[in-house]
């Protein structure tokens, strides 16, 4: 019986050893994965101050403007920008980079970086620049990888807009008629860039006047949903858009995200959302 009890005293010894060895194990692993998982943490926080450094600073002189940027991930695909250009011209951009996360974040810093040195470096036409822009977004990204683009050069001086819309969400040109506003639309005139490798684009004019309201705006804003997948849709914005007279391009964009956001209260945000308003103020 002595002997049958030493050995059973050792073995419960090399047992409980085992097992204080695996728990330390654990330990150490859940150590290296909180280290791992807070390097991570910290990448993406510097991403996210990088990404949010992209984003002008500035208005358009004779403009009133409003933007509102909130990514599904830390960081996302959406983009919007005001460029400076020659002759007191300036660049107006929006766009939205297919896919979330880190992969469309890098792909946005591309079309930027694209846009940017083909306006301020190589100044031509709107529908070659984006023709251009095109070719270098296509050579420098995956297959997968595509962008939706408004681009567009206004004129303060005229009020003149002329743009490309290549696959984006139609901005809104709000105009006052009869007390109230009527809706136009930019309707996109061409496929994504860096779908396709020889996508040719065309340009269209707008002449805005004293007033007119343009609001520009990625998917993720009328695609915000429910719990049950209701989505918020194009005709809610436009119903918004449409009973906002006399409201300052700060005042639209806090309702329409205080709206989207009361209706898709309990559903998980699925996409990047960017909105940008401007308005040409009364003189």
């Amino acid at each position: 019986m002595k002997k049958e009890n030493s050995s059973a005293s050792v073995s419960l010894e090399a047992t409980s050893a085992n097992d204080a060895l695996d728990t330390a194990r654990q330990y150490v692993q859940s150590l290296k994965r909180a280290e791992r998982d807070s390097g991570v943490f910290r990448q993406l926080e510097v991403a996210r101050s990088v990404q949010e450094a992209f984003f002008p600073e500035q208005c358009i002189p004779g403009l009133s403007c409003q933007a509102f940027y909130k990514p599904a991930l830390t960081v996302g695909g959406d983009y919007y920008d005001f460029l400076p250009l020659h002759d007191g011209r300036w660049g107006i951009a929006i766009g939205d980079v297919s896919g979330k996360g880190i992969g469309a974040a890098l792909m946005m810093a591309s079309l930027q970086g694209s846009l940017r040195a083909e306006a301020l470096h190589s100044p031509s036409d709107v529908a070659t620049l984006v023709d251009n822009v095109n070719r270098l977004v296509h050579g420098s990204s995956l297959d997968y990888f595509y962008a939706s683009l408004f681009y567009a050069e206004y004129q303060p001086t005229t009020r003149l807009l002329e743009y490309v819309n290549a696959g984006h969400c139609p901005p809104i040109v709000l105009r006052q008629n009869h007390g109230g506003y009527e809706v136009r639309k930019l309707n996109p005139a061409g496929p994504p860039v860096g779908m396709l490798p020889n996508s040719h684009y065309k340009s269209t004019t707008f002449q805005l006047e004293v007033s007119d309201c343009v609001v520009a705006y990625t998917d993720g804003i009328t695609e915000a949903q429910t719990a049950e997948d209701e989505l918020w849709g194009q005709k809610r914005l436009e119903t918004l858009l449409c009973s906002s007279q006399h409201q300052t391009p700060q005042q639209i964009v806090r309702r329409i995200v205080d709206e989207v956001s009361a209706f898709a209260s309990g559903g998980s945000q699925t996409d990047d959302m960017t909105l940008v308003v401007m308005q040409v103020p009364e003189q």
